[in-house]
């Protein structure tokens, strides 16, 4: 994507605080201090960044990179994320001062914009949190599974898994958030509504307890 330039649809500030959280743990930097959204940004501190995320309707003008310099830390690296890009002048600054802006695509990928993001990105992204899910919900509901199929090596046919068990085996790949509720595939490090983590926390549900027309697991056996 050309420097400076919005993408089509642009994330919330709340969605680009979720982005840029994610990001900053898989950098192995996580937040320790988060401030409350105010006037269009939400500000995280970290063990060696300051880091703002600036919300606006257009690109973020010099003005931004200005006053994130005004609050700069001694010592600390400068990083500045928004879903709506940058202006030249932004950029320009940006360079001279050695900060490092971060635009954030619609899916939550963080892109870097100036020479000083690129050199503190780590070597592997982060899954953009807000990509096309995989699995769509329909109805409030997971869809249908049927078994996994394989083929067979002697006809070229496809066959069944016999160790499958339809939509009881699939929901058994989804687990929720301990926090807030929110459903993620078991691979899912960390959740993208909230930022908590799952991998330590979330303790797979037994598919036998999950409810085939919504996915809910609050069901009582009787």
């Amino acid at each position: 994507m050309p420097m400076g330039k919005s993408p089509a649809k642009q994330l919330t500030l709340d969605e680009a605080y979720q982005a840029t959280f994610l990001w900053l743990d898989h950098a192995g930097d996580p937040p320790v201090d988060i401030s409350e959204a105010a006037h269009g940004s939400v500000e995280l501190r970290t063990e060696k960044a300051f880091v703002r995320v600036r919300f606006s309707d257009g690109p973020v003008e010099q003005s931004s990179v200005l006053a994130l310099l005004r609050a700069a830390e001694t010592g600390k690296k400068l990083l500045l994320f928004s879903p709506s890009g940058f202006s030249p002048g932004a950029l320009s600054i940006a360079e001279t001062q050695g900060i490092a802006l971060f635009t954030l695509d619609s899916h939550g990928r963080a892109i870097a914009e100036t020479t000083h993001a690129r050199s503190v990105s780590p070597d592997t992204e982060p899954d953009p949190p807000f990509a096309p899910r995989t699995v769509e919900e329909k109805d409030g509901g997971l869809m249908s599974y049927g078994p996994p199929t394989g083929t067979d090596a002697s006809t070229g046919d496809e066959i069944e898994d016999s160790d499958s068990e339809g939509i009881d085996a699939a929901a058994a790949d989804w687990s929720d958030c301990p926090s807030c509720g929110t459903t993620h595939y078991r691979a899912a490090n960390f959740c993208k509504s909230c930022g908590t983590s799952l991998q330590s926390e979330v303790t797979h549900t037994d598919s036998s307890a999950r409810c085939r027309d919504c996915g809910s697991h609050n069901i009582e056996h009787v």
